[in-house]
C-alpha cells in the first residue's frame, strides 16, 4: 500500500453525494525553459461519510474506478477548514440560545 499513489490537496468542491473535488497543486522542473512550473489538477474523490468539507486539506489515494471519472478515495482529513469550524461553532451556540429562549417562553407561560 506504500507504493501507491497518494496526494495532499484542497477540497474545492462537496455539492455531490459521497463525492468532492480535490485540487491538487505540484511543482516540476521544466526542462526547456529551466524553471520550475506550478501544475494544478482537480481530482474527483470519494468520500463515503461526507466528512470533508470546502477549504480542508486531504489526503487522496488512487483506487479502484468508482466511475467515469471517479477513480479516486478520501484517505483523511489533515486539516480541517477554520471557516466550516467557526461556522459550526456559532450553530451550535445558535441551537443553545435558541433552545435557551424556548425554556425560558415555557417558564414565563406557567
Amino acid at each position: 500500500f506504500d507504493r501507491m499513489r497518494r496526494f495532499i490537496g484542497e477540497v474545492v468542491s462537496t455539492r455531490m453525494q459521497k463525492t468532492a473535488v480535490v485540487l491538487v497543486e505540484r511543482f516540476r522542473k521544466n526542462a526547456r525553459l529551466d524553471k520550475w512550473v506550478k501544475y494544478r489538477k482537480k481530482f474527483k474523490v470519494h468520500d463515503e461519510r461526507e466528512q470533508c468539507d470546502m477549504g480542508d486539506q486531504v489526503r487522496i489515494r488512487i483506487s479502484r474506478p468508482f466511475s467515469k471519472t471517479k477513480s479516486w478515495v478520501l484517505e483523511e482529513i489533515l486539516k480541517k477548514s477554520p471557516a466550516v469550524l467557526y461556522e459550526k461553532r456559532m450553530r451550535e451556540l445558535a441551537a443553545k440560545g435558541a433552545a435557551a429562549a424556548a425554556a425560558a417562553a415555557n417558564e414565563a407561560a406557567k
